[in-house]
C-alpha cells in the first residue's frame, strides 16, 4: 500500500509543483532567485565525495535557518566522531550551514520526488538520518525504509495546526511516520500527536527542546548601535503580515508618554518591507531603515526598520523589551527564546501553538507578557518603563525560565549516539 499512495504521491506532487515553477520563473522575480539558487542540488546534483575512514555517516535534515541554529550544539558534539552531510531546504539555512563548518558536506534538499530522493542516499550512503523537528517527506521516508537508513526525529514540533492537517490525511502519512524509528518531541503535546500520527508503531519520547541550549553568546551590542544604558529601546521582532499596523499603533500611543523611545521592527520576510513601509507611510512615521545607519551612531529615526538578515538577536540584547511577532495574527507564533536568554521582558499574544510549551513557560516565570492588541502593548510598554524593578526582575525571570529548560541536547546526542552504534 505504501508503495503504491507514493506513486500517487509523486504523480500530485509533479502535476503541483511544475506548474508552480514555470510561473516563478516567468513572473515572480521576488521568489525567483530563492528557488533556482543552486537548482542543480535540488535534482540530487551533488558533488559529494564520501570520507575515507571508518566513521559512520549521519544525514541531518534542517528546514531553515532556524533549524540549522538549532541544531548546531548537536552538531558541535557529533562532528568529530561521525561523517555529517547536512542539508536545508532554504537558501539562507544552506549558507548559514557552510558557514559554520560544522558538517563534511551541506547542501540543499533533493525535491521530494522518489528517483531524486533515491539518488541522494545512493551519493550519501548514511548509517542514520536525522531530520530536525517536522520535516517530514514521504519519498526521503521510503528511501530510508528502502536503504535500510535508522531514522530518528529530533527536536520533534508538531503544533495543534499541523497535526489537525496531518491527522485528516493519517491515512497517506501513517505509512511514512511509521518509518522513523525514534522521535525526541520537545513537548509531551507534540510527543502524543506524533505517536498517533505513527500509530504507535514508533518510539516517541520527550526530549525537551535544544534551542534553549544553543549559545547565545549574549553580550552588549550598544556601542554598535550608539546607545547608552539611558537610552529606551522596545524591539518587535519577527513581525508577520497584520502586526506592522498593530506596532505602528503602539508607537504613535507610547511616543509622546516616554520620551526618547526607540521601535525597532523586523519583518519575518523581508520581501514584506515595502508593505511594513507603506503601513507607515500611511500613518505619517518616519522611520530609518537599518542599513543606513552607520556603526556607533543612533539612528536619525526614532522608528527604525529592520531591512537586513541576521542582526535580531543583536537587537535584542540592546532592547528593554521584546515582542515577537507572529502571535497576534494568527501565524502560530515565532521564537520567544532569544530575547528571553538576553534576559529581557517578552511580550507575546495569544496565538504561540508553534511555540506552546516556551511561552507557558514564561508566562508562569514572570518574564513572559500576553498582549492582545496595539494598546495592551502600548499599556505594558509604559508600565514597565515607569517601573523599571519591575522591567528588570520580568527580564531576569526570562533568562532564569530559559536555563531552566536546558539539558536537551546531551539527551538528544546520547539518544543518537546509542541508535548509531547499535
Amino acid at each position: 500500500m505504501a508503495a503504491i499512495l507514493l506513486i500517487i504521491y509523486n504523480i500530485l506532487l509533479a502535476v503541483l509543483l511544475l506548474p508552480v515553477l514555470f510561473f516563478v520563473l516567468l513572473f515572480s522575480g521576488k521568489y525567483r532567485k530563492e528557488v533556482f539558487y543552486k537548482i542543480s542540488e535540488r535534482f540530487s546534483g551533488w558533488d559529494y565525495k564520501p570520507k575515507q575512514n571508518s566513521k559512520k555517516t549521519s544525514w541531518i535534515h534542517c528546514s531553515s535557518l532556524g533549524e540549522v541554529r538549532a541544531v548546531e550544539p548537536v552538531l558541535e558534539q557529533l562532528k568529530n566522531d561521525y561523517n555529517i552531510a547536512l542539508t536545508a531546504i532554504t537558501k539562507t539555512g544552506r549558507d548559514y550551514a557552510e558557514k559554520i563548518q560544522k558538517s563534511d558536506f551541506t547542501a540543499l534538499l533533493p525535491l521530494d520526488f522518489y528517483p531524486l530522493m533515491s539518488k541522494a542516499f545512493k551519493i550519501i550512503k548514511p548509517d542514520m538520518l536525522i531530520l530536525v523537528e517536522t520535516e517530514l517527506w514521504a519519498s526521503m521516508l521510503y528511501a530510508a525504509k528502502k536503504y535500510s537508513v535508522e531514522v530518528l526525529t529530533v527536536n520533534g514540533r508538531m503544533s495543534a495546526k499541523s497535526f489537525k492537517i496531518y491527522n485528516a490525511l493519517r491515512f497517506f502519512w501513517k505509512y511514512f511516520v511509521s518509518s522513523i524509528d525514534m522521535i525526541l518531541a520537545r513537548s509531551r503535546d507534540d510527543a502524543d500527536r506524533f505517536a498517533v500520527l505513527s500509530g504507535g508503531k514508533t518510539n516517541v519520547f520527550v526530549s525537551g527542546n535544544i534551542k534553549y541550549d544553543r549559545d547565545f553568546n549574549v553580550k552588549s551590542f550598544c556601542g554598535d548601535f550608539g546607545f547608552t544604558q539611558d537610552d529606551k529601546v522596545f524591539t518587535a521582532g519577527s513581525i508577520r503580515e497584520g502586526e506592522d499596523e498593530v506596532i505602528a499603533e503602539a508607537y504613535l500611543k507610547v511616543k509622546n508618554k516616554i520620551s526618547g523611545i526607540y521601535f525597532f521592527v523586523a519583518p519575518r520576510h523581508l520581501s514584506k518591507l515595502l508593505t511594513v513601509k507603506k503601513t507607515l507611510e500611511s500613518k505619517k512615521i518616519e522611520y530609518s531603515l537599518f542599513s543606513k545607519i552607520e556603526t556607533g551612531k543612533k539612528p536619525e529615526k526614532m522608528f527604525v526598520l529592520v531591512d537586513v538578515f541576521g542582526k535580531l538577536l543583536s537587537i535584542y540584547s540592546i532592547s528593554d523589551i521584546c515582542f515577537v511577532g507572529g502571535s497576534i495574527v494568527n501565524k502560530g507564533g515565532q521564537n520567544p527564546i532569544e530575547p528571553a536568554a538576553c534576559a529581557k521582558p517578552v511580550l507575546f499574544g495569544k496565538n504561540m501553538d508553534n511555540f506552546k510549551t516556551e511561552a507557558e513557560t514564561l508566562l508562569k516565570s514572570g518574564g513572559g507578557i500576553n498582549v492582545s492588541n496595539a494598546d495592551d502593548i502600548a499599556d505594558k510598554i509604559i508600565e514597565l518603563f515607569s517601573n523599571r524593578v519591575l522591567m528588570a526582575a520580568a527580564g531576569k525571570n526570562a533568562l532564569k525560565a530559559v536555563n531552566s529548560q536546558k539539558g536537551a541536547v546531551d539527551l538528544t546526542v546520547n539518544k543518537i549516539k546509542t541508535a548509531i552504534n547499535n
